[in-house]
């Protein structure tokens, strides 16, 4: 059995699902496709939280002076990260926001400009507060499914590798693999340092979660939420780290990554023969 954990962009499926519940199917779906899985039995099963950090706006909006005050600091410390020149992360007000969007743009197109932004607006939503009830709600839903579920394998895609890496801290189950796909885990100020893995385990950052026998990350080389790309710099526990080209316009997309032959050599264990 293996659960998929999602990232961002996925209430859409909720809103053509009808439900939680079948958009966490309808997710499956295509996960077991880009896997290769049969669609019976089912094999994988997501845990479907969108719902909970969805707060109402529009997810189609690009416009960095309209994310709160946290979704405005993270694109400034996430245009930093990506190798943004000190003059365009500073200034007062919302100029570093307004320089920091037009610096994507320039270096990434304007796609990548807007895909930014509404990562940072449902990212800050996880990761801002690290007791809110949103955050506690989602790592919650992830552990119900883990206890339901008792999988072998959890895969878990970009905003979904912060939950996962949290949620199997705070509660630990026995796992085989964790699979980390395009995850911005490492990425300095952004994500690496919000991290909330639970009382007396700050000191763990990094390490593998306890009750997980092997981590395996695979990293884009030109994915822009993937940072670092080496993260087994900042995460000693990852077993094994491999670096694809998935191409430039799809390269942070679940369903490329999942796709890639590495992963599939990780997976082979655990899925039924032929």
């Amino acid at each position: 059995m293996i659960v998929g954990v999602h990232g961002i962009r996925c209430y859409r499926y909720l809103t053509e699902a009808g439900s939680a519940e079948l958009a966490g199917v309808a997710l499956a779906t295509e996960w077991s496709e880009a896997l290769g899985l049969p669609p019976e039995p089912r094999t994988l099963h997501t845990a479907y939280y969108a719902q909970l950090l969805h707060v109402g706006t529009t997810q189609g909006s690009d416009e960095a002076e309209l994310l709160p005050p946290g979704g405005q600091r993270l694109l400034v410390e996430w245009v930093s990260a990506l190798g943004a020149p000190t003059e365009v992360t500073m200034g007062p007000g919302t100029k570093p926001v307004r320089q920091a969007a037009e610096w994507l743009a320039e270096r990434y197109g304007a796609a990548a400009r807007r895909f930014v932004i509404m990562l940072c607006r449902e990212a800050d939503t996880y990761v801002s507060d690290p007791d809110s009830p949103r955050r506690a709600a989602v790592r919650a839903e992830l552990g119900r499914v883990l206890e339901e579920r008792k999988p072998k394998v959890v895969i878990a895609h970009s905003l979904g590798s912060v939950v996962a890496y949290e949620t199997l801290w705070r509660s630990p189950v026995e796992l085989d693999l964790l699979v980390t796909l395009g995850s911005p885990l490492g990425m300095p100020h952004a994500f690496f340092e919000r991290l909330s893995l639970g009382e007396g385990n700050d000191e763990n950052k990094g390490l593998r979660p306890p009750k997980v026998r092997r981590w395996v990350n695979i990293a884009d080389v030109g994915d822009i939420v993937a940072l670092p790309r080496d993260l087994p710099s900042r995460f000693p526990g990852i077993d094994a780290h491999y670096e694809v080209s998935l191409g430039l316009v799809a390269s942070h997309k679940a369903t490329r990554y999942l796709a890639q032959p590495e992963l599939a050599r990780e997976l082979g264990p655990f899925l039924p023969s032929a």
